[in-house]
């Protein structure tokens, strides 16, 4: 649980925008536009009906106009070029005259409890601009070009959970369509996609009635992009039993996968997903900053792995069963840690019939409870053997509490500063977990073993809240971050795309090492295509050559 390690996870068959589309496929989801009020530069509103098995929902995306200068991914922003929202049941005329005049306002308007959920999104100026012209010239664009970039719009927040008004979580239990963590958010932006489509072709037929539609191939290479900065980061502190039940699945289907015994037409498939994937980083768009590993490398170690899977298929069959362990275990030294978390994906990937049950186990309860009654000998035994991490930091260093997290005033979302030289030190968030465990077993280790934790926490009730989070988190291997977020050396986007990659993103950019973008649903089938029965399943996108038959 290092944060360098988890920085290098990718998307699997368990993230959440994967199993929300397997849900759609199984269900037999059906989305229809019902209305489509948007002039010839894209600015308006629109409406998708969606039907699932349990019940209707609505996914309203309101187009304004927005200059240039206005257009930014900073929390702070004021303005979006759209908004948009996915709701419970048919929106009534008022209900969409509310969702224009309050979606446009993000943290300044209110919703209700109809709404699941808000977000709002940019285009990518380049590229939008780019597909337009080249639709309204009766072409296709260049494939190449939309590489660059991998989407037509950009998100930069998405709000829920009694946000604004809008419906608690726990709306979404039980036989909810929506039921799971993080899913609705992510079928938004899976709407959102469509949109984008229908916006761009939208605009180009009103510049040329003969205009065609964007090519099938070229929608399903393009994604939704996201930009996503230090807000994120918290949330992995501060849920920490959610963050493990999410290691934990996904570590488990890993294990599952590599105790099965190596055949044939598993090593075929491995192979099968290992090629476009070797494609992808061959080709990888992101330019190289030093903090993620260059696509360069891994496309290298995947054809070392390539390579060792040909060899081992000339050896099948065994005369006696064998497990994948051994052999993923000889591939691991060659290997750097990124291309080993893409391997990981892999191997979870070829066995869909052991793990994609796992999807339905990634909500639980984050109750956190006191034991007063446990003695102060347990309390220290517990923390010796799941918190001997925390011992690696000396306090007293001013390197090791360089930065100090706190939460604007003005957009509620949480920053850095450096301590001793910016204000706001006070309002200091709880952030470093490994100091306040630090400094809590130095004060118990002047206690007696056999007394009480309630005869601690009465003398020092201050540190209530880390003995709670001890004793809540024992047997919880994943939920702990194993670093110090007040390092000078801090990386940031680790913790990021360590909760990305269970959103499903991929295509990691890092702007700086506070924030990064992504892409959502790149390669992944679209609205018709899960409707028509066509695979749902991606990964690694392949650039479409146009000149193939579709």
């Amino acid at each position: 649980m290092s944060p360098e390690r988890i920085g290098s996870f990718r998307i699997t068959s368990l993230s959440f925008s994967r199993s929300i589309l397997r849900r759609m496929k199984k269900e037999n989801w059906k989305v229809e536009q019902s209305r489509f009020n948007l002039n010839g530069d894209g600015h308006g509103e629109a409406v998708y009906h969606i039907e699932t098995s349990h019940g209707t929902f609505s996914f309203i995306a309101v187009s304004q106009d927005l200059e240039e200068h206005e257009r930014s991914d900073r929390v702070i922003s004021e303005k979006w070029d759209i908004t948009f929202a996915l709701c419970e049941g048919e929106l009534s005329e008022e209900k969409i005259e509310h969702l224009k005049q309050e979606l446009p306002k993000q943290e300044a308007g209110r919703g209700t409890v109809q709404d699941l959920v808000w977000s709002r999104a940019n285009r990518s100026s380049r590229i939008f601009d780019y597909i337009l012209k080249a639709l309204t010239k009766e072409r296709q664009p260049d494939p190449d070009s939309l590489a660059e970039v991998g989407y037509i719009l950009r998100t930069t927040a998405f709000y829920g959970n009694g946000k604004f008004g809008l419906a608690p979580f726990e709306k979404m239990m039980e036989d909810h369509p929506f039921e799971g963590a993080f899913r609705a958010q992510m079928f938004a932006a899976f709407m959102l996609r469509q949109f984008s489509f229908d916006m761009v072709e939208h605009m180009a037929r009103s510049r040329n009635p003969d205009a065609p539609p964007l090519d099938s191939r070229l929608k399903r290479y393009l994604g939704i992009g996201n930009a996503t900065g230090l807000g994120m980061v918290p949330f992995l502190i501060f849920h920490p039993k959610l963050i493990h039940q999410w290691v934990y699945l996904r570590e488990l289907a890993l294990a599952r996968s590599k105790v099965e015994e190596i055949t044939l037409m598993k090593v075929d498939s491995l192979l099968e997903w290992l090629r476009p994937a070797i494609d992808y980083f061959t080709h990888y768009p992101v330019k190289e900053t030093g903090i993620f590993e260059s696509g360069d490398t891994i496309a290298e170690e995947l054809r070392t792995i390539e390579r060792e899977l040909v060899l081992l298929k000339e050896e099948l069959p065994f005369r006696e069963g064998r497990q994948w362990v051994p052999f993923i275990e000889s591939l691991l030294p060659g290997l750097s840690a990124e291309t080993q978390e893409v391997l990981n994906s892999l191997m979870i990937e070829i066995y869909p019939e052991k793990n994609e049950e796992l999807e339905n186990y990634t909500v639980v309860s984050e109750e956190m409870e006191l034991d007063p009654a446990m003695k102060i000998g347990q309390l220290l035994a517990l923390i010796k053997y799941q918190y001997e991490w925390c011992f690696q930091y000396d306090f007293a260093k001013r390197d090791e509490k360089h930065f100090f997290w706190y939460r604007s005033i003005e957009k509620e979302e949480p920053r850095i500063a450096v301590r001793g030289e910016e204000p706001g030190d006070e309002h200091e968030m709880r952030m470093n977990i490994a100091e306040l465990v630090q400094k809590v077993t130095v004060l118990l280790e002047e206690w007696n073993r056999e007394d009480k934790v309630a005869k601690f926490i009465f003398r020092y009730p201050e540190f209530k809240g880390v003995i709670r989070r001890v004793q809540s988190l024992e047997n919880h291997d994943y939920a702990e971050i194993h670093g110090n977020l007040l390092q000078k050396d801090m990386i940031p986007i680790y913790l990021m795309r360590c909760k990305l990659s269970f959103f499903g993103g991929e295509r990691f950019d890092p702007k700086s090492n506070r924030w990064v973008r992504i892409t959502l649903f790149q390669g992944a089938p679209l609205v018709e295509d899960v409707e028509n029965d066509e695979p749902v399943e991606w990964m690694f996108p392949k650039l479409p050559a146009l000149e193939e038959e579709a």
